[in-house]
């Protein structure tokens, strides 16, 4: 994006509405693949409106679905993390021909989760295959113990996105990420403005 593009972006997200500019939609060749990760519930209806906008194929969520509530700290909050995924996975799950793909984080609930989900997968194995594209996704970083074509993961700032050889690490937390399943070209979109401070992340830089 050019400098008015970013300034554009910057606005329309501060009202949860994302810009991704009408070159990208019409660059982009699916089916697509949608990765997000560590989502608080403030950014929900961006996220819905992106998913939108781009119609990927297939999303996948590498954990923390409601991340302003820090259920391992605070399991008392248990209610408030049932009540945030009640508004996430409808908005997901709504979406047409989309195919779903969870990874627990730290701070999720299988129980909650698996109860209030009507489509979509729980991954209990890191390594999977979508659309002929092989995968490890998870919501913390590790590195492969077998061959990969996309590394997905969140959780942390660090590592940065990645090229490792014919390997492609893609880090949820620092964008929301496009993959092409047919050419594995890869496109970053940005989360809205003050995600990391509802995250309760924007000072310490780590993941929690």
């Amino acid at each position: 994006m050019n400098i008015l593009e970013d300034l554009m972006g910057m606005l329309l997200s501060l009202f949860n509405r994302p810009y991704i500019p009408d070159t990208l939609l019409k660059e982009l060749k699916g089916p697509l693949l949608l990765h997000i990760s560590d989502t608080p519930v403030d950014i929900y209806p961006y996220i819905f409106r992106i998913i939108g906008i781009v119609k990927p194929k297939y999303l996948v969520h590498t954990g923390d679905m409601v991340d302003d509530i820090k259920l391992e700290m605070y399991k008392n909050r248990l209610d408030d993390y049932y009540r945030g995924l009640a508004k996430l996975l409808p908005g997901l799950e709504g979406q047409d021909a989309l195919e779903i793909y969870y990874s627990l984080g730290n701070h999720d609930k299988f129980g909650p989760l698996k109860e209030l989900m009507n489509k979509g997968r729980i991954l209990e194995k890191e390594y999977i295959t979508i659309h002929n594209v092989d995968f490890r996704i998870s919501h913390y970083h590790q590195r492969p113990t077998k061959k990969v074509d996309f590394n997905l993961f969140g959780h942390s700032f660090k590592p940065n996105h990645y090229i490792h050889k014919e390997e492609i690490g893609l880090n949820g937390l620092l964008n929301i990420n496009v993959i092409e399943l047919d050419t594995k070209r890869v496109f970053h979109l940005k989360y809205p403005v003050g995600t990391n401070r509802l995250r309760g992340m924007e000072l310490k830089r780590i993941g929690v």
